[in-house]
């Protein structure tokens, strides 16, 4: 019997394959995630992905590969992981008030099969200055992309969510379990 392999050490992808009763494995790859700034970035995205997971596809090619990546865009830039707090406050402070976008590209092997696909949500900040000195204080910014998590202390922030909320966590879960349904995986 196929396994199914998440290719990502992300607590959070490894959180929403398990919400979902998805029996699977973890085994990622290191790789120096660098952005194709000469692609569009729904293409970068893609390419990333294939990236993370075609090297896990390598190694268990009779067996099912996921490997996503997940992106905060605003006003035309990646806006990454803060290096620091007040990089965090900075980029906090840019998305307050502001809606951005949140594009997860997820790539999927199964033996001959490959697909790939990226989803997006908008997500809507309120005006959140005067709530960005405690948040700063709890230190869920680390690691994140766009200094937040929607599921953690940051859901106060939001105003308005159209897409996904899966998306902005790290995987649309329902697509990706749509996706294997259909081939017959789960």
């Amino acid at each position: 019997m196929s396994k199914i392999i998440l290719a990502s050490t992300s607590p959070r992808r490894k959180e929403l394959l398990e919400r979902e009763s998805i029996d699977f494995i973890i085994d990622a790859s290191c790789l120096d995630e660098v952005l194709d700034e000469s692609l569009e970035i729904k293409k970068r995205l893609e390419k990333l992905a294939f990236e993370k997971g075609n090297p896990i596809h390598q190694k268990y090619p009779l067996d099912t590969v996921i490997s996503a990546d997940t992106v905060v865009y605003h006003h035309g830039k990646v806006i990454g992981k803060p290096k620091d707090s007040s990089e965090a406050i900075k980029i906090l402070n840019e998305l307050s008030d502001e809606t951005h976008i949140v594009y997860t590209a997820v790539s999927i092997w199964s033996k001959d099969r490959y697909t790939v696909f990226t989803d997006e949500t908008s997500v809507t900040f309120k005006n959140i200055e005067t709530m960005i000195p405690d948040y700063i204080h709890s230190y869920e910014w680390e690691g994140k992309a766009g200094a937040y998590a929607i599921q953690g202390i940051a859901s106060i922030f939001i105003d308005e969510i159209e897409g996904d909320i899966d998306t902005v966590i790290g995987l649309p879960v329902k697509k990706v379990k749509a996706i294997l349904e259909e081939w017959k995986i789960i």
